[in-house]
């Protein structure tokens, strides 16, 4: 091994030599022998340097890591380090008495031993070197705190043994008498108490105090040993939060959770649902005192229970009825397993309250039922459709046929009747595929409300007069002067097909077409508009399904419909922010009245 040595080294060789003590020169940085004189390869029982070189001196403990640095900390402060060491020269043990220091400090890392063979029995070597690699700092104190020992744990990690070393690792004179007083009157003392480094830091010590007497001199002494418990109590300090931590989620589960014995029932644990939803108390002796059997309706579900939990280990979702705080029964889901706790058989379950989907249960078989009705009406309402349609095209096949085999009696005033018949079945079939579509974009919801002023007067006005081109003998009788402004923000095309239903259907279900009312009142800040007829009439018990899609009642069989026009009106009204009301009786007729929002900068006019 070639290693650069100092000038002074290589100077002082010769003298070296010719010593007859044993001197090596350890490189601390590279963990190497890098010369050792005659008596060194003696006592290493080495046949020159090179084959000592060869050697492996490499540090492999923690023990000699610790140890390698209290010697540097020594030598940075100008100070030698004497002690035994045991050697082991082709893995026998010698023991020596080392001399170390540092030889130059412009070569900070080269450390000169000086060595002597010493005799020492096989006891005390062992207990040297188990202080030595044990990671506790073990020190040994006189009665002024001075230090008498230490292992290298100890030397690395506490402040410099100059004066009171004790005063200055424990900086409380109250702390450090009283676990002096308590060492005298006892045969040990155990404390976790804060401890200065050498560093200046402070950390948590767990220390043991023994009063003894120093072997070397019979005088008292006081032996310590100490080791830090800082990581510790930040893990029972991180335990203790973390079990904060999940009561917290425990306690804010969705659901109550209960422990409970398996012998006698009686309830050991209850999170903080299972105690609001039960009336589960907290006792003095930190136990719940209700027994699980208490929760049960039946007593019959709570031994089924356990006959599963015993013959399966785990219960997954039992139904069972139990009982509240109130005591009202509940139908619940519960969930078990079998678990030791605090060394006896307990039963864990969760209490799952399923009443409400029991309810949705129910709701949903209502509403397949409702889907099932639907269906129906749907099947009548296609049929209704196929009639409707059958007739008028029916009339236009026939005239069709007519004017095709008698081409020549059609002309002038016959030809202008067929024509205008025609027209007017064209017009009943294309209202009856408008409403058709129109009820389909709203159940896609694709029907767009286009939003602006609309006059309702002059909306109205037009719709009557359309109808009675079409029934001059109808009588329409209407409430509301030209001149009013009555405004509301909606869709005009979408507002005539509601008036216009109404209208229609007014004069469809009056007999003979004789006579219906339009009215149009003012209250605060809404329109009402009224279609009152004096015809058939609905019954009773049929109007709450009157705007139910498909629906005609029983009083319209024999007239024509299709069961979608009030449906159509009550989703449009709802859609400009208005609503639809009925007032009907059997053979006296009927009075819708729509009532919709006016806007807001016109209202205060009327």
């Amino acid at each position: 091994m070639s290693t650069e040595l100092p000038p002074s080294l290589t100077a002082a060789m010769p003298l070296l030599e010719r010593l007859h003590l044993a001197v090596w020169f350890f490189d601390m940085r590279r963990q190497s022998i890098v010369w050792a004189n005659r008596q060194a390869l003696q006592l290493w029982d080495a046949a020159d340097l090179a084959s000592l070189q060869e050697r492996d001196f490499s540090i492999s403990s923690e023990a000699l890591r610790t140890r390698l640095a209290v010697y540097q900390a020594a030598f940075a402060e100008q100070r030698a380090v004497e002690e035994n060491w045991t050697l082991y020269p082709h893995g026998l043990p010698l023991q020596v008495r080392c001399h170390c220091a540092r030889f130059d400090n412009d070569w900070p890392d080269l450390m000169k031993v000086e060595a002597v063979p010493v005799s020492v029995d096989a006891d005390t070597v062992r207990s040297v070197e188990m202080l030595r690699h044990v990671r506790e700092m073990v020190s040994l104190y006189d009665d002024n705190g001075m230090v008498l020992q230490r292992n290298p744990a100890a030397a690395l990690a506490l402040p410099p043994s100059e004066g009171d070393a004790l005063l200055a690792s424990l900086p409380d004179p109250k702390l450090l008498a009283e676990l002096r007083l308590a060492a005298m009157e006892s045969r040990g003392v155990r404390r976790v108490v804060d401890v200065r480094l050498a560093d200046g830091s402070m950390v948590r010590h767990q220390v043991q105090l023994f009063r003894i007497r120093d072997p070397a001199t019979g005088e008292s002494a006081m032996l310590i040993s100490q080791h830090d418990v800082s990581d510790r109590e930040k893990l029972l300090q991180l335990q203790r939060e973390r079990s904060e931590e999940l009561q917290g989620i425990l306690d804010a589960l969705p659901l109550p959770m209960v422990i409970s014995e398996l012998a006698s029932e009686r309830i050991r644990y209850a999170n903080r649902l299972a105690i609001e939803r039960y009336g589960m108390w907290l006792g003095s002796s930190s136990e719940f005192t209700p027994t699980s059997a208490a929760l049960y309706e039946h007593a019959a579900e709570r031994k089924r229970f356990l006959e599963i939990l015993q013959q399966e280990g785990q219960v997954i979702d039992f139904h069972a009825v139990l009982r509240d705080r109130e005591q009202r029964p509940f139908d619940a889901s519960l969930t078990g397993c079998l678990i030791d706790y605090r060394g006896i058989p307990c039963v864990l379950a969760s209490i799952l309250d399923i009443s409400h989907i029991l309810q949705r249960e129910h709701a949903l078989e209502a509403t397949l039922q409702h889907e099932r009705e639907l269906a129906e009406m749907q099947r009548r309402f296609v049929s209704m459709v196929s009639h409707e349609y059958r007739t008028p095209l029916a009339v236009i096949d026939g005239i069709a046929q007519r004017l095709q085999r008698q081409p020549e009696l059609f002309h002038g005033e016959p030809l202008q009747s067929r024509a205008q018949r025609l027209r007017d079945m064209v017009k009943h079939m294309v209202s009856l595929a408008d409403s058709v579509l129109t009820l389909t974009r709203l159940e896609e919801g694709q029907l767009v409300v286009q939003q602006g002023p609309v006059r309702l007067v002059p909306l109205l006005a037009e719709l009557v007069e359309q109808s009675q081109d079409i029934h001059p003998d109808c009588q329409i009788e209407v409430s509301f002067a030209a001149d009013d402004v009555l405004i509301v923000d909606g869709d005009a095309e979408l507002l005539r097909v509601v008036f216009g239903n109404l209208i229609s259907n007014a004069i469809k279900y009056s007999p003979r077409w004789q006579r219906l009312a339009l009215r149009c009142t003012v209250a605060g800040r809404e329109v009402h508009v009224t279609v009152q007829d004096w015809g058939v009439g609905i019954p009773a018990d049929e109007q709450d399904k009157l705007f139910t899609r498909f629906f005609r009642a029983s009083t319209a069989l024999g007239i024509p419909g299709s069961g979608m026009g009030l449906a159509l009106v009550r989703e449009l009204v709802q859609r400009h922010g208005g609503s639809i009301a009925v007032d009907s009786s059997e053979d006296e007729g009927t009075r819708f009245t729509v009532r919709l929002p006016l806007l807001p900068a016109l209202d205060e006019r009327h």
